[in-house]
């Protein structure tokens, strides 16, 4: 039996939020959604091994199912199935890939059309696996970068970005084999927090340094720049309204046309814990509406999550209320019927988007990295990154008859 405390928040400016906080409804779920899964990441050949192999990083295929996760030791483990609506223990194809790996995998992601897995280590070194040829394709970086994450350029297959502590470096060609482009970017001068990709030859990063930089492949300079007096940590794109979301250290939530010099939405009140997180109703879900397409989810210090409507006057249209400690991120299934949350604690909630209902709580192990929750890409399988020697999954098993 799963419960969860929502409310619907009036607009009345009369109310403070403490007394909207205390007044939220408690309502009771009969089932559970979700299924959890645990499964061992060691071949059979290794379960007598002393040895300990862990997860560092787990991950969906877009397209296919195919589940990939990226092990300690430099090892790549892929699990495939026949169908992505199977639950994932039944899926029965797996296979080891090993890589003579000098340094700790950084992060692991699949292309736009899930025909290429890369995965990036600090010591620059990139590694692709083909899924058509099965072919692992090495790359040195001759520059000599760390790399801290990738990013993947959702509006072309073969192009994807890296970064590390200040510096974006754009990567082309991956079907056959990556090449540098000619231009590095090191326009910021603090550690850089986060980047995203706005058009097919576009992105925007932030940093420590409290800059916003629109940048263009082609240009050795920013395109636009935004100040903040605060370092900015996290970024959200939203691709039908082309707003960005972006979370400055001090709490401060705001939203930028990249058109416009002054923002479009700005939201900062004393009497509320800050924010940690940011996410956007998902842009590309097929039952996307005007009514959610300007809503944004931010998860807070004292465990709520709270949403606010850009075109409203800065007070949140709702609030979700179950967990105790700091929100480390939320995310919305792609189809947008879910939203899970997880705590510093590891507690993870899942609720429904349609009722606002808890349909699953649990207490998991979780690695501390940015993209914990990645969905799969039928929307209702989820993958947690956690630093145990098994890879968790969450799986919808009645989503379809349910809702």
């Amino acid at each position: 039996m799963a419960s969860s405390n929502t409310q619907n928040c009036a607009e009345s400016e009369d109310n403070s939020k403490d007394d909207q906080l205390s007044s939220i409804k408690k309502q009771k779920v009969d089932h559970d959604l979700f299924k959890q899964t645990e499964i061992p990441c060691l071949e059979e050949k290794e379960e007598r091994c002393s040895g300990t192999r862990s997860v560092y990083f787990s991950c969906f295929n877009p397209v296919w199912p195919i589940l990939a996760c990226g092990l300690s030791g430099g090892t790549i483990l892929i699990i495939q199935g026949e169908k992505k609506t199977d639950l994932v223990a039944t899926w029965e194809n797996k296979r080891w890939f090993n890589i003579n790996a000098t340094s700790a995998t950084t992060d692991l992601g699949w292309n736009m059309d899930g025909t290429l897995l890369l995965t990036t280590f600090l010591d620059g070194k990139l590694v692709l696996w083909n899924k058509d040829t099965e072919n692992l394709m090495e790359v040195n970086d001759t520059s000599g970068e760390q790399v801290w994450a990738i990013i993947w350029n959702p509006f072309l297959p073969y192009m994807f970005a890296t970064r590390n502590n200040k510096t974006v470096l754009v990567w082309d060609d991956a079907k056959d084999q990556p090449r540098l482009l000619e231009k590095k970017f090191a326009l910021h001068t603090s550690t850089i927090r986060d980047f995203v990709w706005i058009s097919v030859d576009q992105f925007v990063s932030c940093s420590d340094d409290g800059l916003i930089l629109l940048c263009h492949i082609e240009k050795d300079y920013s395109l636009k720049s935004f100040s903040h007096e605060e370092a900015i940590l996290t970024l959200s794109w939203n691709n039908i309204s082309n707003l960005l979301g972006c979370l400055s250290r001090d709490g401060t939530l705001k939203v930028l046309s990249m058109k416009k010099n002054e923002p479009e939405f700005v939201s900062k009140n004393e009497r509320m814990k800050r924010p940690t997180c940011i996410a956007w109703y998902p842009t590309h879900s097929s039952q996307i509406t005007e009514s959610n397409s300007t809503l944004i989810a931010c998860g807070m210090e004292n465990g709520s999550v709270v949403f606010w409507d850009i075109r409203g006057k800065g007070d949140p249209v709702r609030y979700l209320l179950e967990q105790t400690n700091s929100i480390w991120d939320v995310s919305f299934s792609p189809d947008g019927m879910f939203l899970t949350s997880i705590d510093l604690q590891g507690e993870l909630v899942i609720w429904s988007t349609e009722t606002w209902e808890i349909i699953f709580k649990s207490k998991l192990s979780f690695r501390a990295s940015k993209g914990i929750l990645l969905w799969g890409g039928d929307g209702h399988k989820l993958a947690i990154a956690n630093s145990s020697e098994q890879i968790h999954i969450l799986e919808a098993v009645e989503a379809r008859e349910t809702h």
